[in-house]
């Protein structure tokens, strides 16, 4: 063992000593005041700054989906910070709630990657490929990730997320794909299947150069920021345990809410 150097974390991401930190290369006070969190974002996970249109379009989708009012993780963040929950441990507690079903953008990004694979191996166009993967996953009666919401039907985020991405010159072959997918639903389930505004991330972040995993951590990042004030509002506005007979409506912990006319399980019974 004599041979052998001290254990340390072995990094690409950065260093730091009594005097420095640096991050990827760069100082971060030479970083400070020069970029945006969005490019540092970019920086830190890929390991390069970004150009100035995928910095551009990645704050932009930071901004687009920062805030969702009432959704899986918030409503979490809420019911942790109503138990007592200091503030990092209910955000923590959120970003748990960020699934399958919400907030993934790394599930159509795959899904959009599948299908260029599918392209090449099939030797057949994007188009196709896109028109006979739609047809499958509705005769599977699978979900198709990053198409639907069930709350806005035609998710009001996507058209400026696509926008932005022609305009900055971001779109390229997954926005393509996406946009081919979404046009075979009008034929396959005889009514327009919209793309979201994780699917549209999704896609715009491939064509940006992000990785699927990369861009979960980029919904994680952005949708933090919620789930910060999600907890400090319901800190400061709240009584714990949202069960308050006072209250000016019924809380969800409530004892109203928690009867025998709510429950369906066996009837009362003895040991």
């Amino acid at each position: 063992m004599s041979d052998k150097k001290p254990f340390a974390w072995e990094t690409a991401i950065a260093w730091k000593n009594k005097d420095r930190i640096v991050v990827r290369g760069y100082d971060v006070n030479e970083l400070t005041g020069s970029i945006t969190f969005a490019e540092h974002f970019h920086l830190v996970l890929k390991g390069e700054l970004p150009t100035p249109e995928v910095g551009r379009m990645t704050d932009a989708i930071m901004v687009n989906m920062a805030e969702h009012a009432m959704s899986p993780s918030s409503a979490t963040v809420r019911f942790a910070t109503s138990g007592g929950a200091e503030l990092n441990s209910a955000v923590a507690a959120g970003v748990a709630g960020i699934g399958r079903l919400h907030g993934t953008a790394d599930r159509p990004a795959e899904l959009f990657l599948g299908v260029g694979r599918r392209a090449e191996e099939e030797g057949i166009g994007d188009e196709e490929a896109a028109r006979r993967t739609v047809a499958e996953m509705r005769a599977r009666r699978e979900r198709m990730a990053g198409f639907h919401h069930a709350q806005h039907i035609r998710d009001p985020r996507t058209a400026r997320l696509m926008e932005l991405s022609d305009k900055l010159g971001i779109t390229g072959r997954y926005v393509r794909i996406a946009r081919a997918m979404e046009e075979a639903t009008e034929e396959v389930f005889g009514r327009r299947i919209w793309i979201n505004g994780p699917g549209s991330m999704g896609c715009i972040g491939l064509d940006m150069g992000y990785e699927p995993l990369q861009l979960k951590a980029l919904f994680i990042v952005c949708r933090s920021l919620s789930l910060c004030a999600h907890s400090i509002e319901e800190m400061t506005r709240e009584k714990g345990w949202r069960a308050s007979s006072n209250s000016p409506m019924v809380q969800p912990l409530d004892l109203a809410m928690q009867g025998p006319e709510h429950y369906d399980g066996p009837a009362d019974r003895s040991l």
